[in-house]
């Protein structure tokens, strides 16, 4: 369901995506095992939207450039530019509502 990035990879793939949410994570993260959860019942009611995921420890180039200095960390994308980002972790109804609230 998510499309793993790296820091080779976030770039190019960001630049190609018209509606989408990422997540930075650390792999044995059990708030990030949850957000990922929201984000698959999210996708389910916004199927448009594209599923992205970074490693934090793994890419912190990325990380970086996005902000994300904790995980959970959501960055949502609108015509390939990032448009929010929100750490911690939201049910289903508030990821749709920050979702939505990023034009």
């Amino acid at each position: 369901m998510f499309e793993e990035l790296s820091d080779a990879t976030f770039d190019g793939r960001i630049a190609e995506v018209k509606a989408g949410a990422c997540i930075f994570y650390k792999q044995l993260c059990p708030h990030c095992k949850n957000m990922e959860k929201v984000l698959e019942k999210f996708s389910r009611l916004q199927p448009e939207v594209t599923l992205l995921s970074v490693d934090i420890e793994q890419n912190p180039v990325s990380a970086g450039v996005c902000g994300a200095e904790r995980a959970p960390t959501i960055i949502v994308i609108r015509d390939g530019k990032v448009a929010g980002r929100k750490a911690g972790l939201m049910n289903p109804r508030e990821m749709a509502q920050f979702f939505d609230s990023c034009r």
